[in-house]
């Protein structure tokens, strides 16, 4: 199982340097079970509830709750499941270190994301889903894992954000976030290529990935991508064309982006559209095991950030 949860507590320990963070137990059938309290703070701030609000929903004191979040106190199975249902969160968010409601993307809504408290340059145009920020952050842990506490306090954001996935970061997020893979040196095709490689994992692609193992072609798999976008982020507008041997693939920037034009630089377009292309060529190779390729045909005016790529579809398929 990929450990997610070990890079936020990396974060969690560094930035609050709190002992006890992290602790990691098996359970009655020796699965991983990850450490709860970060993951009940993340759902309760995800809907701005205050601690004793949420102390009474599982009938435990204000100061127990704390000691739970903070992992002094280890929920007992109905408390964590009322606090599951009071939270509106999976159950198995506990098993995967990970919040997941698999609901779509809430163009800049209130109701998202209301107790954490997001700075100003974010706070505009919130249209991606912090699953999109996962990647970035699992290929950082694997490398450097100070590196992950380094960026995640340069936002300002708190650790736990990003343990919920429908928690939503706007298109500056993600550019600061390019911004600092170049910074740091990584940000060559190579390390371009290994965040989605390592990053986009069964967590990341979710019950996707599953589905989309029963279809059979390039174009099956690229719509089913494009008719899921809203689950990931809603930026862009993702169009294919053609079929076959004239395969395109088209980014449309949606209005909204036009607040981030020239406060992007150069560097970081070229970072998102050959991170376009590896994703593309990533999840054609794991559903079909076929090996594509994508090329820039042409950026797709007015927006910067908007792109066509032409597909090859002539890859060899990998044997098994």
């Amino acid at each position: 199982m990929i450990r997610f949860y070990i890079h936020v507590t990396f974060i969690y320990i560094t930035i609050y340097a709190q002992e006890n963070s992290f602790k990691q137990r098996g359970s009655p059938m020796n699965e991983p079970m990850y450490s709860v309290g970060p993951i009940m703070k993340a759902a309760r701030k995800f809907k701005k509830l205050n601690q004793a609000n949420v102390a009474h929903a599982i009938g435990c004191s204000q100061s127990a709750l704390s000691k739970m979040e903070h992992n002094l106190l280890i929920p007992s199975a109905p408390q964590w499941f009322l606090f599951a249902r009071f939270t509106s969160i999976p159950p198995e968010s506990l098993e995967t270190g990970i919040i997941d409601r698999h609901s779509p993307v809430k163009f800049n809504s209130a109701e998202v994301s209301q107790g954490f408290k997001i700075p100003k340059k974010y706070r505009n145009a919130r249209a991606v889903k912090a699953r999109e920020i996962y990647p970035f952050l699992q290929s950082l842990e694997r490398e450097n894992s100070a590196q992950v506490a380094e960026f995640i306090s340069s936002t300002g954001l708190e650790p736990e954000f990003f343990l919920d996935f429908d928690n939503l970061v706007n298109f500056q997020l993600i550019a600061d976030l390019m911004s600092f893979y170049i910074k740091i040196g990584r940000a060559n095709s190579s390390e371009i290529r290994k965040i989605v490689e390592v990053g986009h994992n069964g967590i990341y692609w979710d019950h996707y990935g599953v589905e989309w193992q029963k279809l059979s072609t390039i174009e099956e798999v690229l719509d089913a991508y494009i008719g899921k976008q809203m689950f990931f982020q809603t930026d862009f507008k993702l169009r294919r064309e053609g079929s076959g041997d004239q395969l395109a693939l088209s980014y449309v920037a949606e209005p909204h982006l036009k607040e981030f034009t020239g406060k992007v630089s150069d560097e970081v377009v070229n970072f998102l559209n050959q991170y376009r292309k590896y994703t593309i060529e990533n999840l054609i190779k794991w559903v079909l095991d076929k090996e594509i390729s994508l090329n820039l045909i042409q950026e797709l005016g007015p927006s910067p950030f908007a792109a066509r790529f032409s597909i090859n579809p002539r890859g060899r398929e990998f044997s098994s």
